[in-house]
Formats: C-alpha cells, sequence, structure tokens
C-alpha cells in the first residue's frame, strides 16, 4: 500500500512551540482523511527545528465510496394529510431523478424533510490530496504567527520549501507561492546541499544520511543515554527536567554531547543558583555529585562530536560568564536581610486593583493564620512568619534574573538568615504544585501557606472580575484553584474553606470589586467537579450526586465522591437510591421543616421514626470522621423502612395537619441523606430502581 509524505520547511521554529504543532497536525489530518473517506493505517509525524512531516501509511488509492442524504421540502409540504405526493413531492423527486416511492425522510432540528441518497463515487487520492492538503496546513494554529510576502500565509515562522509524495509520485500542491516539489535539505551546517526524495518511504533514512534525525523519540533517546552514560561514570545524577529536555531535543536536528566543567570559584555558590544558572540558556544540564556539589554539566550542540574541544571550550567560557553574573546578584542580595527585603514589597504593584505585593502578603497571612487556627495544627507562629516572607524574594536581584527561583531563592536566603527551618521549607514549597501533576509541599507549614497563596489569588482575581473565559486566563486561577483543591484533597485538610471566605470577607472589601464571594464559591465549586472527574477518575454522575450538597470542604467532598464510588455498583446501594428517590419525588414541592413524632399514627410510621433515631445519632459521628463508607451503610438500614412507610402510610392525607407532619418528617429524613449527596443523580444498570419512583399512595 502506497505512503503519503508531506513535509513543510520552516525557518527555525522555538522549540517549546514545535509538538504543539505537530500534535495539531496529527490530529488535523487525522480528522480530514477520515472526512473525505481516505482509508489508511497509520499516521506519524516527525519534526526538527526546521520541518513537521506528516508521513501516512497504507493510504488506498481510491476514495472509499459515500452516501450523501439530500434534503428536499418539508414532509408536511410534500405530501398532504393523505399521504399522496404533493406538486412540491414530485418535482423535489423529479429533479433528483427517482421516484416519489424511493423519497425518504430525514429530521433536521424539530423538522422533518423528505430525503435523498445518493451514492457518491470514491475519486482517486491523488486527486483528493491536491485539494486537502494545503486546507491541512492552512488549519495549523500556532500561538504566534508572522507574515514574510506579499501570499497573505501566516505561519509561526516563514515556510520556505513543500514536499508532497505519494509514494514515488509528486502530488504538486500549491501554498502561496511555493509549489511542492522532491526537493528537501539535509543538516543547516553540517549537509547544507539540497536532497532529493525518491519515494515517501524513504524519507527517514534519507535525512539521516544527510544528519538530519527527523524522529524526536530516537532524539530523546541520543540525549537521555548520553546523559545516563555520563551520569554513571561520575556517580552522579543529571538534573534535567520536561522543559529542559524539550528545548535541547526540539532545538536540534542532531543532538551531539558536550562535556564540560564549572571552575571551582563557583563551587561555593548555593547548587540551587548554580543549576538555575545552567538551565536558564536552555542547552546544559547540571550533573550532581555525592557531596551536594555540581562541578560539571553537558550541554548539547546541533552537529557532530567536538573532537578538538573548541565548542567544550565556549561552553564553559559562556558558563562562566553567567556563574559570574549570577555570584553578583547573589552578592548583592546577601547585603540585607529577607525580612529587610519584605519592605520593598510595598512599591512593587501586584495589580493595579489589588494593591502591592505587600497587600497581597498581608491577606495571604490573614488567611494562613485562620486555616492554621481552623486545622489546629499548633503551627500559627511559623506559619505567621513563612506568610511574612513569602514573597520577599521577588524584590531580590537573583530571582529578578532568574524568575523560576521564586520561593527556592527565598527558602536559601531564609536559612542563611537562620529562620527556622519549617519557615525556610514553606517559603520555598509555598508555589507547589506548580502543575497538574507536580509534587506538593512535603511541610505542613508550606502547605497552609500555599493554600493561602492560592486561595488569595482566586479570590481577588474574581472580585474584581478577571473569572477565565475560554482560553484566556490571566492570572492563572484555573491552575491556582486547581493546585488549592489538590493541596486540600491530597493534604487531608478537614477545613470548609467556603465558610472561612465568609468569615474573611472583610479583607477584600478595600478593593473595588466587580464579583461576589458566591461568584467565588461558584467557580471553585465548578474546579472540584473538574478535578474529580479528569484527576481522580470520578464517574459524571457521582460527581452530580455529591456536588448537589453546597460545602467548601474539599477533601470531604472527595471523600464522599470516593464512598459513594465504592457502592454504586451494590445492589444494595440501588435499592437505597430507589427509596430515596421516592422521598425525594413526594417532598420537593413541600417546603414543610417541622414535624411531631406524637402525631405518627400507623406502626410503619412509628417504626421508621426509631430508624431514623438510630442513624442520625450514629452517622454524624461517622460523617466527622469522613467515614463515608461506613455512613453509607447506616442509610442501608433505613431502606426497608422507608418501602415499609410508603406502603402503608398516605403521605398526602387530606388531613392537612396531618400531610405536613408528614412531609415534614420526610424532609427531615432526606436531610439526612443529603450528607452524603443527592442519590437520585446516580445512573444505575439495575431494575430495582423505578423510572418513576411515585408509588400509587404519592399520587394520591
Amino acid at each position: 500500500m502506497p505512503t503519503l509524505l508531506l513535509e513543510i520547511g520552516v525557518e527555525e521554529m522555538p522549540a517549546l512551540d514545535i509538538p504543539c504543532l505537530a500534535q495539531e497536525l496529527h490530529a488535523t489530518t487525522s480528522k480530514v482523511f477520515t472526512q473525505e473517506a481516505l482509508s489508511y493505517r497509520q499516521i506519524d509525524v516527525y519534526y526538527t527545528p526546521r520541518r513537521l512531516a506528516v508521513l501516512v501509511r497504507d493510504l488506498k488509492t481510491q476514495q472509499e465510496e459515500r452516501v450523501r442524504s439530500i434534503k428536499g421540502p418539508p414532509t408536511a409540504v410534500a405530501f398532504d394529510s393523505e399521504g399522496c405526493a404533493t406538486q412540491a413531492g414530485i418535482g423535489f423527486a423529479q429533479s433528483q431523478g427517482v421516484t416519489v416511492r424511493e423519497l425518504g425522510q430525514v429530521k433536521y432540528g424539530a423538522k422533518i424533510y423528505t430525503s435523498v441518497k445518493r451514492s457518491i463515487p470514491g475519486k482517486e487520492t491523488s486527486e483528493v490530496l491536491l485539494a486537502i492538503l494545503p486546507r491541512i496546513i492552512m488549519d495549523l494554529h500556532p500561538k504566534k504567527t508572522m507574515r514574510w510576502d506579499s501570499s497573505g500565509l501566516s505561519f509561526i515562522r516563514p515556510l520556505r520549501w513543500l514536499v508532497c509524495l505519494y509514494d514515488d509520485k509528486l502530488i504538486p500542491i500549491e501554498l502561496g507561492y511555493l509549489r511542492a516539489g522532491r526537493k528537501t535539505y539535509g543538516h543547516r551546517f553540517l549537509k547544507q546541499e539540497e536532497v532529493v526524495l525518491d519515494g515517501a518511504t524513504s524519507y527517514v533514512q534519507t535525512l539521516a544520511d544527510s544528519l538530519v534525525v527527523v524522529d524526536p523519540g530516537e532524539r530523546q533517546t541520543m540525549v537521555l543515554d548520553a546523559l545516563r552514560e555520563q551520569a554513571d561514570r561520575l556517580g552522579a545524577d543529571y538534573l534535567v527536567d520536561n522543559e529542559l529536555l524539550s528545548r535541547i531535543v526540539n532545538g536540534t536536528e542532531h543532538p551531539t554531547p558536550i562535556f564540560g566543567s564549572i571552575s571551582e570559584e563557583f563551587l561555593s555558590l548555593p547548587t540551587e543558583i548554580v543549576h538555575a544558572t545552567l538551565r536558564e540558556e536552555g542547552k546544559f544540564v547540571p550533573f550532581s555529585l555525592a557531596d551536594g556539589t555540581s562541578p560539571c554539566f553537558m550541554g548539547f550542540r546541533d552537529g557532530m562530536p567536538d573532537k578538538e574541544g573548541i565548542v567544550r571550550a565556549g561552553y564553559e567560557r559562556v558558563v562562566q560568564a553567567r556563574l559570574g553574573d549570577s555570584r553578583f546578584f547573589f552578592d548583592r542580595d546577601r547585603q540585607s536581610t529577607l525580612a529587610e527585603k519584605v519592605r520593598d514589597l510595598h512599591n512593587m504593584v501586584y495589580d493595579a486593583r489589588l494593591g502591592s505585593l505587600w497587600e497581597k502578603v498581608e491577606r495571604i497571612r490573614a488567611l494562613a493564620g485562620a486555616i492554621a487556627d481552623h486545622t489546629g495544627d499548633g503551627l500559627g507562629q511559623e506559619v505567621d512568619r513563612a506568610a511574612f516572607l513569602c514573597k520577599a524574594d521577588l524584590v531580590t536581584e537573583l530571582v529578578q534574573a532568574f524568575p523560576e527561583l521564586q520561593g527556592i531563592a527565598g527558602g536559601l536566603y531564609a536559612r542563611l538568615d537562620d529562620e527556622s527551618n519549617d519557615v525556610a521549607e514553606a517559603i520555598s514549597e509555598h508555589y507547589f504544585p506548580i502543575s497538574s501533576e507536580a509534587s506538593l509541599p512535603k511541610s505542613r507549614v508550606g502547605t497552609i501557606v500555599a493554600l493561602a497563596d492560592k486561595l488569595d489569588t482566586v479570590i481577588a482575581a474574581v472580585l474584581v472580575g478577571e473569572q477565565p473565559t475560554g482560553s484566556r486566563d490571566p492570572y492563572g486561577i484555573r491552575r491556582q484553584a486547581n493546585g488549592l483543591i489538590r493541596l486540600a484533597i491530597e493534604g487531608k485538610v478537614d477545613l470548609d474553606f467556603f465558610e472561612l471566605l465568609e468569615s474573611l470577607e472583610e479583607t477584600y472589601l478595600v478593593m473595588e470589586r466587580n464579583g461576589a464571594i458566591s461568584d467565588v464559591r461558584r467557580f471553585i465549586s465548578g474546579r472540584v467537579a473538574h478535578l474529580l472527574r479528569q484527576k481522580y477518575g470520578i464517574g459524571p454522575d457521582v460527581v452530580a450526586c455529591v456536588a448537589a450538597v453546597t460545602g467548601g470542604n474539599f477533601y470531604h467532598i472527595f471523600l464522599r465522591a470516593r464512598a459513594v464510588t465504592t457502592w454504586h455498583e451494590s445492589k444494595d446501594f440501588h435499592s437505597l437510591i430507589a427509596a430515596f428517590s421516592r422521598v425525594c419525588n413526594i417532598t420537593k414541592n413541600s417546603a414543610e421543616t417541622d414535624f411531631n413524632p406524637s402525631l405518627f399514627k400507623s406502626e410503619a410510621e412509628k417504626a421508621l421514626w426509631r430508624e431514623y433515631l438510630k442513624v442520625e445519632g450514629s452517622l454524624t459521628s461517622l460523617l466527622e470522621e469522613g467515614n463515608y463508607e461506613q455512613g453509607i451503610k447506616l442509610l442501608l438500614s433505613l431502606r426497608d423502612p422507608i418501602n415499609c412507610y410508603f406502603e402503608d402510610v398516605l403521605v398526602m392525607a387530606e388531613e392537612v395537619s396531618l400531610r405536613q407532619n408528614r412531609l415534614g418528617f420526610l424532609g427531615a429524613l432526606a436531610r439526612l441523606f443529603y450528607h452524603i449527596g443527592d442519590l437520585s443523580k446516580l445512573i444505575t444498570t439495575s431494575d430495582s430502581r423505578q423510572t418513576n419512583p411515585a408509588s400509587t399512595q404519592e399520587k394520591r
């Protein structure tokens, strides 16, 4: 089966943007080929800084036959009340070359129309490709684009060549002033000549012969193998994160390792500063020895091995100069303590509507203190000190040069200032987690300050009207809210954050507000539901069940969701859901909340009351402990008494006082279940749950 090659040649693209474009190219190609009924086995996408390429393997030479539905006049117009064709129906049939009997029906919106199905024979694949491939390229959406000629095209970088081969056949697609050919280009520095491709299947090997490794997975393996080999020789660890690895892999067409050493004069610098300085260049990976020092690094050039050591010497000069700058920043910062730097936060504007960074620190201190008081950790003094110092490093020259060191530099300076280890560690950790999969703070003080920092960012942004819309999220409050919720759930923080908001609302009265605390609750509740589904794998119906009960104790919401998920497939639980649904169904339009047990008449009514008292007393203590699974097990004891109640008791009695008393009791019973959630929102496969939960007595 033939293979299609489409290569887009561009000027050097930003390393961190290329994978997103490649992923979009894969998705767009798959979508368009499916729409056009082009059958294939596999799509592979390759990329380097100078090219994006897609190989569609085993692409059939003929489009598959498609069936198209042609819409005619509405059925009510095409046929009369007796089912006979009107002139409109006859005319439509004749225009399509079919008889009236062959007319079908199709629904569009709320109306039903006549229709005719047409089989569309498939075209030659090469003919279809000529039309759709330019569209695939133009459907790519880089974050930033530029224009470079008068063709009207825009892309992340100027397009310089196109290659489009269907096996060995040239597909002469056109894009702007470019026309696809067979010529691609080898490595920019090592083999600059044009490379003529005989066919699509030889693409990867032909470019490899020209010293271009087009497979990013292969380049990553080359980089990691070089790092592992050197680390094994040194008995050290190599320190490369995903961003640095992506810069190296996606910034080269032929990555070659260059091992370098760091001058001894810089080994006295804190290792965090050395590592940040090396990583900031985007191609140097530090090694950490067992004694904690980092006397060496590995850089990656886009070219061949450095046999004469010229590149190594150049890399070492660059590193020495950058470390010299870092040492200068560090020495300047050490001229005053971290606590003394706090006063400079008065002069740093956080946001024109939200005041200075000092005002943010004061809000963080208020929130952190309240959280520490509520959780009862007995860490109030350490929490307040860490909150007071947590943003001080933003005024340091080191952080202004290396923004990624915010928090880390603060923790480092705090230790050098003889602050307690708890305070220093909390300052280092209070930005955690920095992404959805990143690690959480390890210390309790760090967790509390991180909670306060993220909570303040979310509250302040929403109150001034900066809720995210679509892709716009200037304060990153989705990420901040996600981090807040993760901290509460995985840190097992037993605290209702919504009650905390209410108690500290006066802290935010000084700012010009375009939102309310209720908006904050709504936004955070939406993020809780999102995380339960996307990160913790909770089913949508379970999320709807627990989210129906408003509350800001995210840890307990998670425990409730997990308990409901555990019980979800139990037949006993299904029957409990059915019983609860009957209670909800009959009380949903009732506002009655009071009842008098002395008015209970039948034995079924009294029996349910006795069981209610047993469950109510034990349920509260179980739920306070977070033992929701046992709480559900306790509620199961109400199932049979509820069913007997509805069999023997006429809830909607003619006597008003009796009816109101029974509705009030059932309302109290429903509220007992709502400690878990709205069970009626759960979807079950069991037939024990009635589609219409109202019994005959309930209907009466």
